[in-house]
């Protein structure tokens, strides 16, 4: 592969290992996000993600899960040495198994897609290649922990694409603090949603890169997940804040297929899910160029798309008729009008 001038490169990993408790846990940040409890209702059955990264993961707990592999980069195996692209691909589908952890949606299926090599570095030209990848295979999310600060063309062009394809596109918005004054590509881009990350605290961490494309945040801080040789760290990044978005808009996914045309609310194009985060966005109150529209209020989301049974015989089936017209129409308006602030607040966007 001819090498690119300019080059993506992953920040340095420093995992943290710690003891394993002899079972099953749900880190901090999948229960600040009551996915336990969304569990229940949905694990994200049905819904296959290709995570843009380092390689394909061979741990144990994402094994099953895996459906397909690609190698885009200057590595002579598409297997993760890095261990990033495993650590990411744990916090999406790590197996509820009765062991090590749980991700956040354990029953979708990954696409590894290597465009980073076992160094941690990576070309434009291979994100892109990877990104093609992915729309022919025909994925429902594309997550990318990987960013530069610089446009590429070809790239965007290949984003534009995926999202004509209705594919959700996620990536995280980068670790240089307000170095930049902005976030990196492709998170920038207006198709993605770009991840900035949080604390226990729910303080947008310092690492965290900044601007006014920053979509939402997620938990990116002492998260614990699995690494090389079927072992599990702790690392901090909004490489791993991206994952967690990627993992709820699986379960998103998966429970509006399930409720089909019973649901509240359509989540079948990429403008209509961020308009359905929009919606359901909590403000961290540390601004819009830190953490954008806040993070995501899961539980009200998933409680309030329940399908809906009618069954009090005093009022007519056309009243309710009306009645849910009207409520449909408030919710699209108020989706809408949200959806126009956040278009003018990115049109102003600087690249």
């Amino acid at each position: 592969m001819k090498k690119d001038y300019f080059s993506i490169e992953l920040p340095k990993l420093k995992p943290e290992f710690v003891l394993q408790a002899m079972s099953e846990i749900y880190d901090w940040g999948l229960r600040d996000l009551n996915i336990p409890d969304i569990h229940k209702k949905t694990m994200g059955e049905g819904i296959s993600i290709a995570v843009i990264d380092s390689g394909k993961s061979e741990h144990f707990e994402v094994k099953n899960n895996t459906i397909g592999s690609k190698n885009f980069s200057d590595s002579n195996t598409d297997v993760d040495k890095n261990g990033h692209a495993t650590f990411v691909s744990g916090i999406i589908s790590a197996e509820k198994n009765n062991e090590g952890i749980v991700g956040v949606a354990p029953k979708t299926k990954i696409y590894f897609i290597k465009a980073i090599d076992d160094s941690g570095r990576g070309s434009p030209s291979a994100l892109t290649g990877s990104i093609l990848w992915a729309v022919k295979q025909k994925v429902d999310i594309i997550s990318i922990s990987a960013g530069m600060f610089f446009d590429f063309k070809p790239m965007h062009e290949a984003i534009k694409k995926a999202y004509a394809q209705n594919i959700i596109i996620i990536a995280a918005a980068g670790n240089t603090g307000d170095r930049h004054y902005d976030v990196a590509f492709p998170a920038r881009y207006p198709e993605v949603i770009g991840v900035a990350a949080y604390d226990v605290k729910h303080k947008t961490a310092p690492f965290s890169s900044r601007g006014i494309n920053v979509s939402f945040a997620m938990p990116g801080v002492d998260i614990y997940s699995t690494y090389l040789d079927n072992s599990y760290c702790k690392m901090n990044g909004t490489s791993f804040a991206a994952p967690m978005m990627s993992g709820v808009c699986a379960l998103i996914l998966a429970k509006h297929r399930q409720l089909g045309h019973a649901s509240k609310t359509p989540c079948e194009t990429p403008k209509q899910m961020m308009e359905h985060l929009i919606k359901y966005a909590t403000d961290l109150g540390d601004g819009k160029t830190s953490s954008g529209f806040g993070t995501i209020d899961t539980k009200s989301m998933f409680m309030n798309d329940e399908e809906t049974h009618t069954k009090t015989p005093t009022v007519s089936k056309k009243v309710h008729s009306v009645m849910g017209k009207r409520d449909d129409l408030i919710q699209r308006l108020r989706a809408k009008r949200w959806y126009k602030r956040y278009l003018l607040r990115r049109s102003k966007r600087r690249r």
